[in-house]
């Protein structure tokens, strides 16, 4: 069977083991290239998966309480790096960290605006600790995935909750659904476009399909008018009519003259390319 067990704070790994009665929120023992490590199992994959690491054993509560003994001392030991930063790498923000279960290695979680050497700072903490220390650089989005936090919606995070894989989201659904760009209601905590707005993007551009464009002329029981602003949510666009007047109307009650904006119509009848 296949196991996905966590690894630290950040980490999760597949490790192959017997089937000899596993289950989720269990702890065991694997082997990793450089000692071996504990962790809880938190699914049961299918066997399509790379496999990483090997079952050594299930934990026992004494192996439970130096997994405790381990976190305290990490804590003594982000500290003790902490107080070294000034000196090396002042603009490095350690965000992580976990001590191999067999005490042989620990490893940082940082984040960067850019990439960093910080090869002096590992040579003095190895010496210091005489274990082996690793530095891994993180970005934003994993930082915001690995640590919980609240969304503008007072729900945690998606990416801390379930979401697996991150979609690139541009600026294409700002404009979509028409959001202002650059202000704090768009940005999720990692300080990029929010996930959620990829959730509504079927449903703006099944909308988008049935509204006349921006510009283009309509006909309603008021007479011919321009589109000016369309509200997908509502259903309902704002009409500027040759008078000046602007009225809102429901997308049932118009009747389009044109689907194109008036601006590329015009050119179109004139022959402007």
């Amino acid at each position: 069977m296949l196991l996905k067990v966590t690894c630290g704070e950040r980490e999760t790994r597949v490790v192959k083991a017997p089937d000899i009665g596993i289950s989720e929120g269990d702890y065991i023992i694997y082997k990793t290239e450089s000692g071996k490590d504990i962790g809880c199992v938190i699914e049961t994959l299918p066997k399509s998966h790379l496999v990483s690491y090997r079952f050594a054993s299930t934990a026992t509560p004494e192996d439970i309480e130096k997994m405790k003994a381990l976190k305290r001392e990490e804590t003594k030991k982000t500290r003790e790096c902490t107080e070294l930063l000034p000196k090396y790498n002042p603009q490095m923000k350690l965000v992580g960290r976990h001590i191999q279960f067999d005490g042989k290695k620990v490893k940082f979680y940082f984040l960067a605006d850019s990439k960093l050497d910080y090869r002096s700072l590992v040579k003095q903490l190895s010496k210091q600790w005489n274990m082996r220390v690793e530095f891994q650089q993180i970005g934003a989005r994993d930082y915001a995935k690995g640590f919980p936090e609240y969304g503008l919606c007072g729900r945690r995070t998606c990416c801390s909750r379930f979401r697996k894989d991150f979609e690139p989201i541009t600026t294409t659904l700002l404009r979509l659904q028409n959001l202002a760009c650059g202000t704090d209601k768009v940005t999720g905590i990692c300080g990029k476009l929010m996930c959620c707005l990829k959730y509504e993007e079927n449903f703006y551009r099944l909308q988008e399909k049935e509204f006349p464009a921006v510009g283009s002329l309509v006909n309603t029981d008021k007479g011919e008018g321009t589109i000016m602003d369309r509200n997908f949510i509502t259903e309902t666009v704002t009409i500027k009519y040759p008078d000046g007047r602007k009225a809102q109307a429901n997308l049932g009650e118009i009747e389009a003259v044109s689907k194109l904006p008036m601006l590329i119509l015009k050119k179109t009848l004139l022959g402007i390319r």
